[in-house]
């Protein structure tokens, strides 16, 4: 059922006299994007717009959320910092971006008939990036997003007049099962069929989760890993594409270097080591830590689509570093510790261990104990505490990172690397993606102080 190529025959580690430019290919085409309010799709909207300046049009699929509406919603979004240099460049480009109201986890999109006709007969290329990643949620919840959104936008494709290629992002950490993960395709966890049957009862316990998980770490890698297997058999004839991301961090370069704008994942833990609030890891110094600058991402879909041939088979491109240029979690350590002692902070100390009593007892003593006593002073000043509800905080969220920093992936990237060799010098500079050129002392330096820039001054 699922074929491979590892090698793509249409890719030449040295583009000849027919060269075509990356930005040649979205000349004139419209696009369609889901997920442009999280992390990852605000960079890759603004990118695709400042890079690929002939594109027609982007729609964005957006819905209206807490209290905002998905006009207002976008533009919050397109009054960050992160869309400034278009507003001083090009400040009309702005004008290609069409709002379409609606949820990928709503039947049809929840679109109109008049916006899902004018996607059907304008639309080219799609990238689907929404979906949700709470490593928590609950199985039926994130199942309808992530598996059943999919198969909606992947619907939408098929009826598109003039579709060239659909990309879909997973995340690298959806085959967790095997040591070495290849890009390319792996059999699903589950048959969607079986999973549909256990959420179809009125009743279903932990223990039968559990058991559809197949070795999953949570639901997100879970139903991540589903989607995947749902892509590769009802693509059809339409070119597709499926990119795997390891952890996104802050922008290496573009489009303003160490731009982060939440405290998911990697962020969150950095932060909570800045500030001293998190002295103790549980797992290896020596243990892969895959970070993927969320430019580097970006840049791999949008050359990815424009390099995608028409062929029965699905491109899979890794974005990670571990198999060809490693991060250790001690190495993350040291850098942070270095930058820490240069900008005139504390001096970072973390413990790294694997002995789960030493890490309970180390977390009592380094972090709940103090933060108990600082509490305590904030009492007698008849001050509202506030520090153990922090520290509650940090800890859940360290737990739930817990499988990751115990464990360590090889996550191979050769043909994201010869998708960045076949291009030309000038578009190798465009759009930088193979991660060998990332150095990951200087790449620290940028995101710490990215966060300090775009973090830590606005939450603390």
């Amino acid at each position: 059922m699922f074929r491979y190529i590892r090698e793509d025959p249409d890719l030449e580690t040295s583009p000849s006299s027919s060269y075509s430019p990356v930005a040649d290919f979205y000349a004139g085409k419209s696009v369609f994007i889901t997920g442009i309010t999280g992390f990852l799709g605000k960079v890759f909207l603004e990118k695709l717009l400042y890079s690929c300046k002939d594109i027609d049009t982007i729609y964005v699929l957006i819905r209206d959320k807490k209290g905002k509406n998905a006009q207002q919603r976008l533009k919050e979004i397109l009054d960050k910092a992160l869309f400034s240099r278009l507003r001083d460049e090009r400040p009309c480009d702005f004008n290609k971006i069409v709002p379409v109201f609606g949820d990928i986890s709503l039947q049809n999109l929840g679109i109109s008939k008049e916006d899902e006709e004018t996607l059907i007969q304008k639309v080219s290329v799609v990238f689907h990036v929404a979906g949700i990643t709470k490593f928590n949620e609950e199985l039926k919840v994130v199942l309808n997003t992530n598996v059943g959104g999919t198969s909606r936008v992947l619907n939408l494709c098929h009826r598109m007049k003039n579709i060239k290629v659909f990309v879909h992002i997973s995340t690298a950490y959806c085959n967790t099962n095997v040591p070495v993960l290849e890009e390319k395709l792996y059999p699903p966890p589950a048959k969607l069929t079986e999973v549909y049957t256990v959420l179809e009862q009125a009743e279903y316990n932990e223990k039968q989760i559990k058991g559809l998980l197949n070795g999953r770490p949570n639901t997100y890698t879970f139903t991540k890993a589903l989607a995947e297997s749902y892509v590769a058999e009802n693509h059809g004839n339409i070119p597709t594409v499926i990119i795997r991301p390891s952890i996104v961090s802050a922008a290496q370069s573009e489009p303003i270097p160490g731009w982060v704008d939440n405290l998911l994942g990697a962020t969150g833990l950095i932060v909570a080591v800045m500030k001293g609030a998190n002295r103790v890891l549980y797992g290896d110094e020596d243990n892969f830590l895959d970070l993927i600058p969320v430019d580097y991402v970006a840049n791999t879909a949008i050359v990815a689509a424009a390099r995608c041939k028409r062929s029965d088979n699905v491109s899979v491109y890794n974005s990670c570093t571990s198999s060809c240029n490693p991060l250790t979690i001690g190495a993350l350590i040291n850098y942070t510790k270095t930058f820490t002692k240069k900008d005139g902070h504390n001096t970072v100390h973390v413990t790294v261990t694997e002995n789960k009593c030493l890490l309970s007892t180390l977390t009592t003593l380094l972090q709940t104990t103090p933060a108990y006593a600082m509490d305590l002073l904030l009492r007698a000043k008849g001050k509202k505490p506030k520090y153990m509800k922090i520290q509650s905080k940090i800890v859940l969220g360290r737990k739930l990172l817990d499988y990751y920093t115990s464990h360590s992936w090889e996550m191979k990237a050769d043909r994201t690397r010869e998708l960045h060799a076949s291009l030309s010098a000038e578009d190798r500079l465009q759009f930088p993606c193979d991660p060998c050129h990332i150095d990951w002392e200087q790449y620290t330096n940028v995101y710490l102080k990215g966060i300090e820039q775009f973090i830590l001054s606005r939450y603390c």
